[in-house]
């Protein structure tokens, strides 16, 4: 059987539809085009109402006897593909959902197969599903469920897998990694500790992670954070700058103790790439929260921000409040984006000519490849370099979202 996957939304997402191909794989199926596919999987997302319209419309657009609907829009919105003619409905995708999956059809049933060459040495591994928040606007606690970590030993294992089969990158998944472990009585510094001590040349990404959870771990985080293998990379949302639209979000933190928790990872790896994300327009919110969150932002300087404009989800605390006009929030996340991509713009300016060791992960558009630095930097690089290489990278050009760099030296 030849199978093809697309898949939308979070890393999470990303590690399931991974974890899915593999089990089919292994049951000796092949992936596949999409025009040659005898079976086709939409891992989708519901995270916001324009999200929903667009799975709606690709979903649409595929419908068939081929087609296998999975992911958080059939799991939180089931209604949202009732109508839908597809072989089936799933719920999230996983490794035993393609072992089921894969039972279904026989090996031998197709002859002919696509073998794709490896554009990406990033391997998404899952180490958790759900999440212990109680976000008035999300939906995901809903597709999800409440969290179930997987144990340090499944993931060391998985983790081992994907470094035999030839990753050089391992980024560990899940709704809210500082989580990580709390059902099990474990931890994510205990996770970071065994995965960086297999003993192989690779680096790990951690996910994102909500503030409220990483609170209690901090400390620990900080020293795990501390291993040469772990990227110095943090991703923490702090959805808003004002403590009041912070309580109507039910996001247990406020804005300072963010700002606090920011400092302390920056104090001790000065070079950390930041990564943060926020909501415009929740409702209630008045034109002061908004400048509350530019401030905010201009304090912290994150290297990205993750704009998005609120959008009522059915079902959510929240979706029962007054929604502000569209025009309020588009105005409100334009100057919050302008804000971070000029920050962003200035904190990148400043690798202009210098030289940067850095690997090559993956395959970037036509002509191009991308390496990741030790802090996550996004190196585009327009020569063909082999996938895993590492190399000395003159930094010729920057721009808010990458640096373009020249091989300096070569090992």
């Amino acid at each position: 059987m030849r199978f093809y996957i697309e898949t939308y939304g979070c890393a999470a997402n990303r590690g399931n539809s991974e974890a899915f191909s593999a089990a089919l794989t292994e049951m000796g199926h092949h992936p596949s085009s999409l025009n040659e596919a005898d079976l086709v999987v939409v891992n989708t997302c519901a995270v916001t109402e324009r999200t929903e319209r667009n799975m709606k419309k690709r979903l649409s657009k595929l419908q068939g006897d081929r087609l296998v609907i999975g992911g958080c829009l059939p799991s939180a919105i089931p209604e949202a593909v009732q109508d839908l003619c597809c072989r089936e409905v799933l719920g999230v995708l996983d490794r035993s959902v393609g072992m089921k999956m894969g039972e279904t059809f026989r090996p031998e049933e197709s002859r002919y197969f696509c073998r794709k060459v490896a554009q990406s040495l990033c391997a998404v591994v899952n180490i958790s599903e759900g999440c212990l928040g109680r976000c008035s606007y999300c939906i995901v606690r809903r597709a999800r469920g409440a969290l179930q970590s997987k144990t340090v030993q499944e993931v060391v294992g998985e983790v081992r897998r994907r470094l035999a089969q030839g990753a050089v990158e391992v980024q560990l998944a899940s709704q809210d990694a500082a989580a990580y472990g709390q059902d099990l009585g474990s931890s994510l510094p205990e996770l970071l500790d065994a995965v960086a001590g297999i003993d192989c040349k690779f680096r790990v990404r951690v996910g994102m992670m909500n503030p409220d959870r990483l609170s209690p771990i901090q400390e620990d985080l900080i020293r795990s954070y501390g291993d040469p293998k772990i990227y110095k990379f943090l991703h923490l949302p702090v959805q808003s700058g004002s403590d009041g639209v912070l309580a109507g979000m039910k996001r247990g933190y406020s804005a300072q103790e963010f700002q606090d928790m920011t400092a302390e990872f920056r104090d001790l790896f000065p070079n950390l790439t930041l990564y943060t994300d926020v909501i415009s327009g929740f409702p209630g919110e008045i034109e002061e929260d908004s400048r509350a969150t530019e401030e905010l932002i201009r304090a912290v300087e994150p290297d990205k921000v993750n704009v998005t404009m609120y959008s009522s989800r059915p079902g959510t605390g929240a979706s029962r409040l007054y929604d502000m006009p569209s025009r309020f929030k588009k105005e409100r996340s334009r100057r919050i984006t302008r804000l971070w991509q000029e920050i962003a713009g200035n904190r990148n300016g400043r690798y202009l000519g210098e030289r940067i060791v850095a690997q090559v992960t993956q395959g970037g558009r036509v002509g191009t490849m991308m390496a990741r630095s030790e802090n996550y930097r996004k190196i585009v690089v327009c020569e063909p370099l082999p996938l895993g290489s590492v190399h000395d990278f003159e930094i010729v050009k920057t721009t808010p979202f990458y640096l373009v760099g020249e091989v300096a030296s070569r090992e």
